[in-house]
């Protein structure tokens, strides 16, 4: 199964927050140390670091193992505790918090870069959950309650219906104004006439003054009551599923490009970390799985010269094996087209965009598609914009024989 961009930094958020977790009791002990030298020194910052650490404290036999769930909980806290602290506050007060972390599991051998640049992420997340405007992400069962409760509409209530495992159709959930005896009543039926015909009975005299539209919309299907003589409702039902529709997915492409900005970031640091240009192929290669939603990675540099490319490095591959690949650019379409591409833009070209190759046959020597196993790959191209030259690429896959799709902002 290939995992997304949102479960590889999942997975480090989990891994800061397990770290923090498993020695609570020694950075605690920190905290209030620090704590006692800055109140001590009568420092401003005394009282409202008690605060924070006050708000942590209260949280930490909280059973929650989610980091992201945990988070949620701490951020309830911290309006509690530490609610009047200002956002420049709470970013200095987390900053000396987080620097108390890391000199104690440094202190206690805990030295590997990716267990402290976890714990970095987990405080990267909290000053943002502490920091936000506190906006509801968009929810449907809160935006159908609110349409059904809206006196100026002509809806009673409305209804979300779902389908048992028998094939028979019952109400999942009630929104509005649905009578208790009514919800108590209504079971399930075969169809979704005798279904409405169950519900009108069931509705006595208000029956005969309204009418059930049942309208599906994605992966469900509504039940709406009406007034009789209401003609508009359902235009506007729709119409308002529709906005609620486009609102929600411009949130996710929200929280898709903070994501990407996320993983760059990180990618960057631990690139940087190199001290000479092997360790520079290494920590390339490495990072794309470690940051990116992909399992191998394959790094070659691209001669424009002799217009080939060689095999530089392999991530989750054998390694001897890509280095002993040299190829003429002739044998690789996809690159070629791309070059081509990239000298026709010149210098109006900024960044050089990944491509994704939904059959690897299709752009690669068939060699190469079975010694790998390749399925589906993704190209990224490492361009140099002030030389308009493309130096190099990694080859990019979620494993052996494993298909995949990119959506429009991925790739």
């Amino acid at each position: 199964m290939r995992l997304s961009l949102s479960d590889k930094l999942g997975t480090i958020l989990q891994e800061g927050w397990t770290i923090i977790r498993q020695h609570r009791d020694d950075i605690l002990s920190a905290w209030l140390d620090k704590y006692d030298e800055l109140q001590d020194k009568q420092h401003a910052v005394a009282q409202s670091l008690k605060l924070a650490i006050d708000a942590f404290s209260s949280q930490w036999l909280n059973p929650v193992d989610d980091a992201g769930e945990w988070l949620a909980a701490l951020r309830r806290e911290w309006e509690r505790w530490a609610g009047e602290l200002s956002p420049n506050q709470a970013t200095v007060i987390l900053t000396i918090m987080e620097n108390a972390i890391h000199e104690t599991i440094q202190s206690l051998g805990i030295t590997e870069f990716r267990s402290h640049q976890a714990i970095q992420y987990f405080f990267s997340k909290l000053h943002e959950s502490i920091n936000s405007s506190g906006c509801m992400e968009p929810d449907l069962d809160r935006f159908l309650g609110q349409l059904a409760s809206f006196k100026q509409l002509p809806i009673a209530w409305i209804a979300r219906l779902a389908k048992a495992g028998d094939g028979s159709l019952y109400v999942e959930k009630w929104y509005g104004d649905a009578s208790p005896s009514l919800v108590e009543k209504v079971k399930r039926s075969e169809t979704i006439f005798s279904l409405c015909e169950l519900i009108l009975s069931c509705m006595g005299e208000e029956g005969k003054r309204r009418r059930l539209v049942p309208l599906p919309w994605g992966d469900s299907t509504f039940l709406v009551c009406a007034e009789e003589e209401e003609r508009l409702v359902i235009p506007f039902f729709l119409h308002s599923l529709e906005q609620f529709h486009a609102t929600r997915a411009a949130t996710a492409r929200t929280k898709e490009q903070a994501l990407w900005k996320d993983a760059a970031l990180l990618f960057d640091q631990w690139i940087m970390r190199a001290k000479s240009l092997h360790q520079a192929v290494e920590y390339i290669s490495s990072g794309f799985v470690a940051y990116l939603p992909f399992e191998r990675c394959a790094l070659f540099a691209y001669s424009s010269t002799n217009e080939s490319g060689f095999g530089l490095y392999g991530y989750q591959l054998d390694n001897n094996q890509i280095k002993s690949i040299h190829e003429h650019i002739d044998s690789l379409p996809v690159i070629k087209q791309y070059i081509q591409q990239l000298q026709l833009l010149g210098r109006h070209m900024t960044n050089a965009p990944p491509i994704y190759v939904p059959r690897a046959s299709q752009g690669l020597p068939a060699k190469y598609v079975k010694q790998f196993q390749l399925e589906s790959i993704v190209i990224a191209p490492i361009y140099v914009p002030s030389e308009n030259r493309l130096i190099g690429a990694a080859i990019l896959d979620c494993g052996p024989r494993t298909p995949f799709q990119l959506s429009n902002h991925e790739c």
